[in-house]
């Protein structure tokens, strides 16, 4: 399962999703929706401006988890 880790990165940094928004030029809805996992597509300029924002890499952002099966 792929995890998506923005709000995780956001705490350290003490920054909201607006906080983002602003730095990023990405929508704040769009980063919502991101953070809440609610989405159904990501643009891929959108994630290079969160990177960019937020001086990280893909691996920081995005992570893999295995599901557990019982």
């Amino acid at each position: 399962m792929i995890n998506f880790n923005l709000r995780s990165l956001l705490i350290p940094r003490k920054m909201t999703i607006q906080n983002l928004a602003d730095a990023s030029g990405v929508g704040y809805w769009t980063l919502v929706h991101m953070s809440q996992l609610t989405y159904k597509s990501i643009k891929f300029q959108d994630v290079q401006k969160i990177f960019d924002a937020l001086d990280i890499t893909p691996h920081e952002l995005f992570g893999y988890k295995e599901r557990v099966t019982q």
